[in-house]
């Protein structure tokens, strides 16, 4: 294997162990145990690391380490509302240059996401891939470099919210459906419809995301509250 795919390797790994929680929000990540687990030595590593933190999913701290981030319901907010202007931006962008051949591709994307929502034992992150797989094609027919590099990177820094929220099946179908919509008005020639389509799903996104967080913290107070009457009864 190439330099290059060793890095591929370790990328794909350490970014999907942090996208499920594998790796763990403030995890201080070592090079030796990484390059120790793939048998390999440990520039490719700490290049990959170099990747991920130009992603925003780690930190390298001075005489420290590297660290999982861990970003707050601030930071998640300025993600997703930047992702949503994006991803309205490359609609607008792809629309007139979308014909028979990539509506068919998409129709494919649909399809393969169907699939896996279907599926009892939902693989999250393969359903993210295709998801992934759906927008860059959009991208890649608007033509613009930098929005899909910068569409990407934020894409990255949100997966693992979006993979808390693909853990409820009612989410799943909403976005799916949303999906589905944006298909359809690109198939109807609705360029309006398609880019606030496309704005919208990404903002529901969010506001999924704002609900699971206070949701949380109610759970949180509860159960401090139910500690501290225990602990006043005993």
């Amino acid at each position: 294997m190439t330099g290059e795919s060793l890095v591929d390797i370790v990328l794909k790994y350490v970014r999907d162990q942090i996208i499920s929680c594998g790796f763990r929000p403030n995890q201080q990540l070592k090079e030796e145990e990484i390059a120790s687990f793939f048998n390999i030595s440990r520039p490719p590593v700490r290049e990959a690391f170099s990747i991920l933190e130009a992603e925003g999913l780690v930190v390298k701290k001075p005489r420290r380490g590297v660290y999982v981030t861990e970003p707050d319901i601030a930071d998640v907010w300025e993600i997703y509302t930047l992702k949503a202007g994006l991803y309205e931006l490359s609609m607008e962008l792809a629309f007139e240059k979308i014909h028979s051949q990539e509506i068919r591709y998409m129709e494919k994307m649909i399809e393969a996401m169907q699939r896996h929502t279907r599926d009892q034992s939902f693989d999250i992150i393969q359903y993210q891939h295709i998801h992934i797989e759906f927008h860059k094609a959009i991208m890649e027919i608007a033509g613009n470099k930098r929005l899909t590099k910068y569409a990407q990177t934020l894409h990255n820094q949100v997966c693992r919210f979006s993979y808390r929220a693909l853990q409820y099946r009612e989410h799943v179908q909403k976005i799916m459906d949303y999906h589905k919509r944006i298909f359809q008005a690109v198939k109807d020639r609705d360029r309006p419809l398609a880019c606030e389509l496309m704005k919208e799903h990404v903002l529901e996104g969010l506001r999924f995301q704002f609900e699971i967080s206070e949701h949380k913290q109610w759970e949180h107070e509860e159960t401090a509250e139910v500690q501290i009457l225990d602990g006043g009864l005993e």
